[in-house]
């Protein structure tokens, strides 16, 4: 039978946990196997059952503080595994937009066949571009830094990988939709995995957003343009020459900000994100259309929608994911990487 206080400092430690019925009573056999154990080797040092109890409870710690570990380490796992599921439906998407637009379409597109093609031409792009924002935080950047994900970067985690999740949900209806025999078996397998996959890495995603503010507080904090320095900084000290890397990198901003300032200040996503992005998005889209420029067939019309699509995401990326102006108005201009300092 458990001691009294011992089932006080469970039920002090259930009461601050926020997890399910079955999460939670494994949580409790575990830890009080645990005191058990510690209560156990108190009473072999002759130490009376009261103050065995005690000294077990000193040593594992605050309640509280426990709960708050257990959130934390919950919230990450969520995180960690949301980013994975939604890589690999993104990448099936991509996959299946992919045969849609070189192979065989279906006989009667569904819901019309200009939004069988448009949909997951955008979508699925938004959807990457997002996705692996998520990954990069979730999971990448607390790996190359050594250092647990909290704060500011996993609310923005949760951000990414929510639209990612969000921009998902309409390719697979129409993935739902156009599965019929009229269309190739290897493309019908990969909208058969976008239509069941896709809900429930949403539900995956959207459930770990929530949890990212389990990981304590998100006024004052790294965005993802301080991540990503830091990451830098990180994977210069440990890569062979990746410190001479980043320095090279910086020296060329310097005398490319030396030498157009205003173009790179045009440039520099810490002070005019939506310039930055309405310009990447142009030579993004002309880019993607090389190979047609270079023939002399420019396809304008997907040329525009490539342009269209990385736009959207560079919004996406300044309004919800991070990349935001993080210096005080009036601040002198910085020549510097804005990528690679902070």
């Amino acid at each position: 039978m458990m001691h009294e206080p011992m089932r006080d400092y469970v039920c002090d430690l259930l009461s601050g946990l926020r997890v399910g019925a079955g999460r939670r009573r494994r949580i409790a056999a575990e830890v009080s196997d645990h005191l058990t154990e510690l209560i156990d080797e108190e009473r072999r040092r002759g130490v009376p059952l009261e103050e065995a109890a005690e000294r077990a409870q000193v040593r594992f710690g605050d309640p509280r503080a426990l709960a708050a570990e257990f959130n934390a380490d919950i919230a990450r796992h969520s995180l960690n595994r949301a980013a994975w599921a939604l890589v690999g439906c993104v990448t099936v998407a991509f996959a299946a937009a992919g045969l849609a637009l070189k192979g065989t379409p279906p006989a009667r597109p569904w819901p019309s066949p200009s939004l069988f093609y448009a949909v997951p031409e955008l979508l699925v792009q938004i959807a990457i571009v997002c996705c692996l924002n998520g990954l990069f935080l979730a999971v990448v950047a607390p790996w190359l830094r050594g250092t647990a994900l909290a704060g500011r970067p996993a609310k923005l985690a949760g951000r990414s990988l929510a639209t990612a999740a969000v921009a998902l949900i309409p390719v697979a209806v129409v993935a739902a939709g156009n599965l019929g025999p009229s269309v190739p078996f290897p493309e019908r397998l990969l909208l058969a995995v976008v239509t069941v996959g896709v809900p429930v890495a949403a539900y995956a995603a959207l459930r770990a957003a929530g949890r990212a503010s389990w990981l304590g507080s998100t006024r004052d904090g790294e965005n993802t343009l301080d991540v990503i320095a830091a990451v830098c900084r990180a994977s210069a000290d440990r890569v062979p020459y990746g410190g001479r890397v980043v320095q090279s990198a910086e020296s060329l901003w310097r005398a490319a900000y030396r030498r157009a300032p205003r173009l790179m200040r045009w440039l520099d996503l810490r002070r005019h994100p939506w310039r930055a992005a309405a310009t990447a998005s142009v030579a993004a889209g002309l880019v993607l259309k090389a190979p047609d420029l270079l023939v002399g067939d420019p396809d304008l019309i997907d040329a525009a929608l490539e342009a269209v699509a990385v736009f959207v995401c560079f919004t996406a990326f300044g309004g919800l994911l991070g990349l935001r102006n993080g210096r005080p108005a009036g601040a002198p201009e910085p020549e510097r990487a804005p990528l690679l300092t902070t």
